[in-house]
């Protein structure tokens, strides 16, 4: 569905930020749209009620008919004054002011139940993997396992069986996972001089008798704008030399073409492949009920109205099922770049802060699709002034978490290639640890953090990072999410909400009590390629000591 966004910002902005007081740009252009959607399917007709509106008697005169003041124009009645916001779920803006899972992911609401996400993806072409016409450059997996390492940039590689085979060029790693890019050189129909060759095997130069690499492989297409392959636009003066994988180093050439060079080479080509991912809307269900006994007693005697209560406490319930499960996602496709990282350039930011802990240790966590991941916890890294004497101490140790924040920040910069971090959540603890630091100046870091006790949520700045607490993390939960939050069309998880929190009242036909359910309905999507990318998730090992 096409449409207009900016007239709808100027439409129902000011309506939001009068009612609810939400100010914050980002937050408003989103929930401008969820009123649009709704305000066109909803029906202000005398056979449908509006749900999430107060009873009738509490909208005198707020929602009037114009020629007929006090009508329940949201209810029953007919469209009247044009104060639409009241009208348009307030429980719904309510689940966006308490869910602070909105403040670390893009918000697209949905016009209906189901819709289509589309990305699109930039790739080394000149053929496909599954076609006579070869591509110009493939990433190969293994089913063994196949260590990129110990292969050599340059040298000739063979992919095939005892039938045939293509010759290739290994480029390097993949910047992200590890896994070995090569360059096809050329297709061949002849046996190999090897005795014996596995089905789909890779080879050092097969033809020459060379031996086996890795067991069955598959073959895909490299991502460009991931890895990004040097060569590919030319390799050299005269075009022939070796093209290099994603990193650099210090004994490359990296140059151009020369004139002539270029006027007689054909260019290689790049593609444009799009993704479309169906995307439907899950559910978020809560019901309560009261006695009519309970509405007239604690309005009378003590003024409560309890179908709000009750109302706030659903409400309540919804944000609080919405939040873990936004949480979670973020910190499993964070845990899933830590482990890729690791893999592609044996480095992980994991960290101990114990002394005392002399040796590493492997954590273990959970990645988006449930797959249990195991990564690195180094040993602590001593820091000793002369006579190797330890010169640590309580802030020393706290500094440790800023800078691996710090690191955390632009490790998503560089892998994601959208921007530099914008978020970190933790717990509590290390959050205290972090605002017990705050001013720390022998090796100072841009922040601003808050030193009042009490902030559940945000906490402050550090290096242009906002800091959340997570209140449902454990006290000893030591992992730290940080991630980036960026635009609608850039890689990352995107909350699609459909109806954020519609309510329902229902009379109980024997006694007449009312029953109030709210239900939410969203998809929280994993948008473009390498999502995972735009987060990084850190494991911390305290070991006895204290750091607050």
């Amino acid at each position: 569905m096409h449409i207009n966004e900016s007239q709808i910002f100027e439409t129902w902005a000011p309506i939001i930020e009068s009612k609810t007081g939400i100010n914050e740009g980002e937050k408003l252009g989103w929930l401008s749209k969820y009123c649009h959607y709704h305000s066109l399917n909803e029906s202000f007709s005398s056979s449908y009620a509006q749900v999430g509106v107060p009873p009738a008697g509490n909208l005198g005169g707020l929602m009037g008919n114009v020629s007929t003041p006090g009508s329940n124009i949201g209810i029953y009645g007919d469209q009247g004054s044009g104060d639409k916001f009241p009208s348009l779920l307030p429980l719904a803006i309510q689940v966006a002011a308490r869910t602070i899972g909105f403040d670390i992911v893009s918000v697209v609401p949905m016009s209906g139940p189901t819709g289509v996400l589309t990305y699109l993806d930039y790739i080394y072409a000149g053929g496909n993997t599954d076609t006579d016409d070869k591509p110009t450059v493939i990433k190969l997996t293994t089913t063994t396992g196949l260590t990129g390492g110990l292969l050599t940039v340059g040298k000739d590689y063979s992919i095939g069986t005892t039938a045939s085979y293509i010759d290739l060029k290994f480029v390097g790693n993949s910047r992200i996972d590890g896994q070995p890019i090569f360059r096809v050189v050329s297709n061949l129909n002849a046996a190999p001089t090897i005795a014996a060759a596995s089905a789909n095997g890779l080879y050092e130069d097969i033809a020459a008798g060379g031996t086996q690499q890795g067991g069955t492989v598959t073959a895909s297409l490299v991502k460009a704008l991931e890895d990004h392959i040097q060569g590919f636009a030319g390799a050299g003066d005269n075009d022939t030399n070796d093209w290099q994988g994603p990193f650099t180093d210090a004994d490359s050439n990296y140059g151009a073409m020369k004139r002539g060079t270029g006027e007689n080479t054909y260019y290689r080509q790049m593609g444009l492949k799009a993704y479309t991912k169906f995307v439907e809307a899950k559910t978020f269900q809560v019901a309560a009920s009261v006695t009519t006994e309970q509405i007239q007693d604690l309005n009378k005697q003590y003024g409560i109205d309890v179908v709000s209560m009750v109302e706030n406490a659903l409400v309540n319930e919804l944000s609080q099922s919405i939040n873990k499960n936004i949480l979670s996602q973020a910190f499993a496709l964070g845990w899933l770049n830590n482990y890729r990282m690791e893999q592609a350039e044996g480095v992980t930011l994991n960290f101990a802060l114990d002394p005392a802990l002399v040796t590493a240790s492997t954590a273990t966590g959970i990645g988006p699709d449930g797959t249990s991941y195991s990564v690195t916890t180094p040993a602590f890294s001593q820091f000793a002034g002369a006579g190797n004497v330890s010169n640590e101490n309580l802030y020393t140790i706290q500094r440790r978490i800023l800078s691996k924040v710090l690191a955390a920040g632009n490790v998503v910069a560089q892998r994601g290639r959208r921007g530099p971090a914008n978020f970190v959540v933790t717990n509590l603890a290390l959050a205290s640890a972090i605002q017990d630091n705050a001013q720390f100046t022998a090796a100072p870091i841009t922040n601003a953090i808050n030193q009042n006790n009490g902030s559940l949520y945000p906490v402050g700045t550090v290096a242009g990072m906002t800091v959340y607490v997570d209140p449902n993390m454990r006290y000893d939960d030591n992992r730290i999410l940080v991630g980036r939050k960026g635009a609608d069309e850039e890689p990352g998880l995107k909350f699609m909400p459909y109806m954020m929190a519609e309510s329902i009242q229902t009379i109980a036909e024997g006694t007449m009590s009312p029953k109030i359910a709210v239900k939410s309905r969203y998809a929280l999507v994993e948008a473009g390629q390498l999502p995972e990318t735009q987060y990084y998730t850190m494991n911390v090992r305290l070991g006895s000591i204290q750091i607050v």
